[in-house]
């Protein structure tokens, strides 16, 4: 009985000893003497410890202060990601209107009509196929428009008005399959009657005879000739291509549009009518 009495005596002392080694070692500034050998002991035994409790605890820690930040880290993100479209909206909406104005600028300058009045009008929609080509506008009879009214753009020819309301119309544009104008190779007497074939494809040109001397980049302006839909000297396309076929009774001729057929955001209305 007296030597577990001893026994447990020597634990109880043993684990005192042990917890003011701990409190010695971190409490307080460093000491010199007795004390402070204390403290470098304690603080040399307790350091493993506290390094390996510290490593298994610091991730379980990190998890929760991640989990807890988590919402405020997600709001900030759907705010960035919000600023950023805001940016990139602002950005095409720039773009855009950079656009418009150019358009705008281009339809002050065409000579090739001359004293002809016109009126401008804004494409409200844009219906391009295989089969069909054509642009609703803003402007319509009550305007002055009438169908059969040629429409260009700042390069040339964009197309003829081919049906109206009072507020509205539609024009159909140079590249459409229906579309026939007789056109004239520069200043030559080269005749000739230009086709459109379907969006994004060249117009092609018939009835021009076998090997005439033509040259690519040359312009095919409206004829004017009596009776025409069109008044003379308004930009059709350019040459592109020009062959004779073998046994063919015509040459081959690919144009390219005069007008930029992609950017139509306004057009100029021709207010024109042929002569009877």
């Amino acid at each position: 009985m007296a030597n577990r009495r001893t026994r447990r005596t020597i634990t109880t002392f043993v684990a005192l000893a042990f917890i003011s080694l701990i409190l010695i070692a971190f409490s307080g500034p460093a000491s010199s003497g007795v004390v402070g050998v204390v403290k470098s002991v304690g603080s040399a035994v307790v350091s493993p410890v506290v390094s390996l409790v510290d490593a298994v605890t610091r991730p379980i820690g990190n998890l929760f202060a991640g989990a807890i930040n988590y919402g405020a880290v997600t709001a900030e993100n759907g705010r960035l990601r919000a600023t950023i479209g805001r940016l990139e909206q602002q950005r095409r909406s720039s773009s855009y209107q950079v656009q418009q104005l150019k358009e705008l600028s281009t339809l002050q300058n065409v000579p090739f009509l001359g004293s002809l009045k016109t009126v401008t009008a804004a494409a409200t929609s844009i219906d391009t196929s295989n089969f069909a080509s054509t642009i609703t506008v803003n402007k319509g009879t009550s305007d002055g428009v009438a169908i059969g009214m040629p429409v260009v753009g700042g390069g040339g020819l964009v197309g003829q008005v081919i049906d109206a309301s009072s507020r509205s119309a539609i024009i159909r544009l140079v590249t459409d399959g229906a579309t026939h104008v007789g056109g004239v190779f520069g200043r030559s007497s080269i005749y000739g009657v230009v086709n459109g074939v379907a969006t994004g494809r060249p117009l092609s040109v018939d009835f021009v005879a076998p090997r005439t001397a033509l040259r690519i980049g040359q312009t095919v302006f409206t004829n004017g000739l009596n009776g025409a839909e069109y008044p003379a000297g308004i930009p059709i396309g350019t040459v592109r291509s020009a062959s004779t076929p073998v046994n063919s009774i015509q040459m081959s001729i690919e144009l390219a549009p005069a007008a930029d057929l992609d950017h139509l955001a306004f057009v100029d209305i021709v207010i024109w009518v042929p002569s009877q």
